[in-house]
């Protein structure tokens, strides 16, 4: 495991980018809680140029590695990238076992938005449809319900559409592992 400042003005290649190779891995540590980045001893960094990033040379490594931290760091959040950098989603993320329903694409926050996103659109559309029974009767005031009604209606279906594209991301990223596992 080797330790990178992420930009180093006095080293030959100044970006960690230029530094990892093919078939490497860099491991970047936050904070769970807030996503301030930190190394993996949990501890913040004091500004932005001392930031780094940890480069191992196996995706098996950088598992024992991120499991060794998120053990002895219960706070610390830890996302494995490939020698292409930050440019796509992490390949892992690692936290500590106890916080593992905090990640946003976890399966209990999947189910809790589809089931919070079809209740809002199961109630969003009586609104609507009272409004437009109600237009007909010009002495009722129809702007509240329809504007309450489609908020919620589009408010579902952006929580829906949320899970589709984190579904998206999960699938694609292992297919990746897929491929690299191979």
């Amino acid at each position: 495991m080797q330790i990178v400042r992420l930009y180093d003005p006095s080293r030959r290649f100044a970006n960690w980018t230029d530094v990892i190779r093919p078939g490497q891995y860099a491991i970047f540590a936050a904070d769970a809680a807030s996503g301030a980045a930190c190394g993996l001893d949990a501890v913040r960094f004091a500004d932005v140029g001392a930031a780094s990033c940890a480069i191992v040379d196996s995706l098996d490594e950088a598992r024992a590695v991120c499991g060794a931290a998120a053990r002895r760091h219960p706070t610390l959040r830890l996302d494995v990238f490939d020698s292409e950098g930050r440019a796509r989603p992490p390949l892992l993320t690692i936290v500590h076992p106890d916080r593992g329903g905090v990640i946003e694409q976890g399966p209990q926050q999947m189910r809790t938005r589809r089931a919070i996103g079809w209740t809002l659109i199961a109630l969003g559309l009586p609104q609507v449809v009272y409004a437009y029974v109600e237009s007909g009767n010009r002495e009722r005031d129809i702007v509240l319900p329809v504007f309450i009604g489609i908020n919620m209606i589009l408010f579902g279906a952006r929580l829906l559409w949320l899970n589709l594209a984190l579904r998206e991301t999960e699938r694609a990223r292992e297919e990746r592992l897929r491929r690299l596992g191979s």
